[in-house]
């Protein structure tokens, strides 16, 4: 029998939403397998892609015996019991039922084998890399880049997070054709070198990473990252991440600086007036100050202006959206935008940042 915490069992189980596919043609992906572990109790859920495995306190019996269960519907009930309880598990004489019990409350659940979880293969033989980082700052590096990641399958090795060694760290890139995000990251250690984290990995780090250090170890074809109770192993995206360095301007295109605080609302309104579909905005740098405008047929026009500094003198079309999403990153303090033409990508940069820190724009039509 398992003699567990509420609030304990109900930690651990988070990491389910991240990891177990609500539906599954294979039962067993859908269940969480229960083991002894090194604080008493030991969770483990995968995808086959994604692995799982979670610490936590618990007492088990001498008899107890590995097994697994519906990981969401485990998750419901221990949801929906009252704060403060413990929740007791065991498994009927057959091995074929776990009995949930919790003071007056009492379910059966059917259980699988252990051995029927598959379990992701160890690659610690592959001598991986070996770097830490602080969860908080790999989790600021992927939320900045995160956005950027192409929902586009047939490029399927832009549906994640490129990563490659970087001055004193690593660099974290994302990009969907369209624009894209560049982060740099402080580790210790060797950095992984050229690899993608797939999107669904990226969305588990950012749900569970803590403030304190983590442990990365990558092969070119997986990755783990040890974090306290808890330990997220996935297959890597087996492609090439294309030269990304080719569409960021050199040093030495023309500049224009000013505040996030007054450009983001101007983009805000004007940007109410485009079409859904293209949401183009027209920027228009000129004699100390931006002009955005919109035209749609369809609904009208809008106009704004604010004032810039520098040498810009360019008149180009973006996306709205992606602007704002830009802008949503860089923090409201002071911008520059580099831009060689009006063709050409626009890059922008909060001032005071990492010079590795940027965020690419391609221009668009308008």
């Amino acid at each position: 029998m398992i003699t567990a915490s509420k609030s304990a069992l109900a930690a651990a189980l988070k990491i389910r939403k991240s990891i177990v596919e609500t539906r599954n043609t294979i039962p067993i992906l859908s269940n969480v397998g229960f083991e002894r572990g090194p604080s008493g109790l030991q969770l483990r859920m995968t995808d086959l892609d994604i692995e799982g495995t979670v610490d936590l306190a618990a007492d088990l019996d001498m008899d107890f015996h590995p097994f697994t269960i519906a990981a969401k519907l485990l998750d419901d009930i221990v949801g929906k019991l009252p704060d403060g309880v413990q929740v007791k598990i065991k498994l009927d004489a057959d091995k074929t039922q776990a009995i949930v019990s919790s003071g007056r409350s009492k379910f059966q659940l059917q259980v699988l084998p252990l051995a029927d979880l598959p379990i992701m293969p160890d690659f610690t033989a592959d001598n991986p890399t070996r770097c830490t980082a602080s969860g908080s700052g790999l989790k600021a590096a992927l939320t900045s880049v995160a956005f950027a990641i192409s929902t586009e399958e047939t490029r399927y090795y832009l549906n994640g997070v490129f990563i490659e060694p970087g001055a004193d760290g690593a660099l974290l890139v994302a990009t969907d054709g369209h624009r894209l995000a560049k982060r740099w990251l402080r580790i210790e250690g060797v950095a992984p070198d050229r690899i993608i984290l797939p999107r669904k990995l990226v969305t588990a780090l950012l749900a569970h990473l803590p403030d304190g250090d983590v442990t990365l170890e990558a092969t070119d074809s997986r990755i783990s990252i040890t974090m306290p109770g808890l330990r997220i192993a996935s297959k890597l995206i087996d492609g090439t991440f294309p030269d990304y360095t080719r569409v960021i301007p050199q040093a030495g295109a023309a500049k224009a600086e000013f505040e996030a605080k007054a450009i983001r609302p101007a983009v805000e309104r004007v940007i109410v007036i485009s079409s859904e579909k293209g949401r183009a905005v027209k920027f228009k740098f000129s004699d100390g100050q931006l002009q955005l405008s919109v035209n749609n047929p369809d609904a009208g026009s809008a106009e704004e202006t604010i004032a810039v500094e520098g040498s810009l003198e360019v008149e180009a079309g973006f996306n709205g959206k992606y602007v704002l999403d830009a802008l949503t990153h860089l923090g409201d303090g002071p911008l520059t935008l580099a831009m060689e033409t009006a063709g050409s990508p626009a890059i922008l940069r909060a001032d005071g940042d990492h010079e590795e820190n940027l965020i690419v724009l391609m221009p668009m039509r308008v």
